[in-house]
């Protein structure tokens, strides 16, 4: 299966223990928040209670995307305050990509990069595919006149991607000029953010969908927020293409809850400064340690991402880590040099001190 979720599967567990540090995914980073993620929580669900629990017994039918719950958080978050963001949510960014995946009406999907493989997958599952600029052999020219030459209606970018060297979306003005190139054959353009926790408001390409009308941004609060229970999402739109967006949406994906508890934790801004201090800092140590232990060096990533990752033929690092109770995990991407889905080693920062100093240990 090429879900992401299936490479959960073969973990023996999803926590440390005596003879294990499971840096399979980021288990200490909501320490490293500017809120107390865990207080805010805890007094948003105590005046909940207090109230009656007005937000469990809503039940949102007119306000079924939660736009008017949500919006102008998103839009104070992202520089745009007093405004209010065409929002739609969804139940975690999976639902948004699973619904989205039908823009694709039949034709093929562009991928830039490597990508989370969800979407790819729907999309051949239907029995669609998806290209890249070395479909059909070719590498070169603009993503924007393959697009037009195979007559994509979707585009599907990731930023950050996990892949430091794929892709062009981390570029603000190279995703607008895709999008323009792209938008004379309706072709929308659709930007995974799910990574973009990690980096600053201002990386966001949210601000951008006021003046391109065909893009749509997504966002959750699973990374870094370590919040992926609430299964709250939300994918930011151009006013003109919001309808087409939520004509493939369903309404009421998100809790009514989890809407409240996402405003609360969105208002207070830019909540993973300290956080990316912190994965900058560590993720340097990481990589000298790795050096030092003379294992091989780690594929280019994006320095506010907390993964480091290697190619999945490169078995040495596995072996090397493993053989020190050091786990990963295989995550699937869909490659755009494979044409299809292909896995990178992905080993997690250690964050906290303690689980730093049993990377430190065990490492020699």
């Amino acid at each position: 299966m090429a879900l992401a979720n299936a490479s959960y599967r073969e973990l023996r567990s999803l926590t440390d223990g005596p003879d294990l540090l499971n840096l399979a995914w980021t288990l200490d980073e909501r320490r490293f928040l500017s809120i107390d993620l865990s207080s805010l929580v805890g007094a948003e669900l105590l005046a909940e209670q207090e109230a009656g629990l007005p937000y469990v017994h809503s039940y949102f039918v007119q306000d079924p995307y939660g736009a008017q719950e949500l919006g102008p958080a998103v839009a104070e978050l992202f520089g745009r305050p007093g405004r209010e963001s065409d929002v739609t949510c969804g139940a975690g960014v999976i639902s948004l990509l699973h619904a989205l995946s039908s823009l694709a009406e039949g034709r093929p999907v562009y991928v830039t990069g490597d990508v989370y493989p969800d979407l790819p997958h729907w999309v051949e599952e239907s029995g669609g595919s998806c290209v890249s600029r070395f479909a059909d052999g070719a590498g070169g020219g603009r993503p924007a006149d393959r697009v037009r030459a195979l007559g994509c209606r979707l585009v599907l970018v990731e930023r950050p991607s996990l892949v430091a060297s794929s892709g062009q979306g981390d570029d603000t003005a190279a995703l607008r000029d895709l999008c323009e190139a792209v938008a004379a054959q309706g072709a929308v353009v659709l930007v995974d953010e799910s990574y973009a926790n990690y980096c600053p408001p201002s990386f966001s390409a949210v601000p951008l969908t006021e003046e391109v009308p065909n893009l749509v941004v997504l966002r959750g609060l699973s990374k870094a927020y370590g919040m992926g229970g609430l299964r709250l999402a939300y994918a930011v739109t151009h006013p003109a293409l919001t309808p087409r967006v939520r004509a493939v949406v369903p309404p009421m994906l998100a809790s009514s809850l989890s809407i409240r508890l996402g405003r609360a934790v969105l208002g207070l801004g830019d909540a993973t400064a300290a956080l990316r201090q912190r994965v900058r800092s560590a993720k340097a140590e990481m990589t000298r340690l790795l050096t030092a232990a003379g294992l091989p060096p780690a594929d280019a990533s994006h320095p506010d991402v907390p993964y480091v990752m290697y190619d999945e033929r490169d078995t040495a690092a596995r072996r090397g880590l493993e053989g020190r109770g050091v786990v990963g995990k295989l995550q699937p991407l869909w490659s755009e040099r494979a044409l299809g889905v292909a896995h990178k080693y992905r080993v997690s920062v250690p964050l906290s001190e303690e689980r730093m100093a049993a990377f430190r240990q065990r490492l020699g």
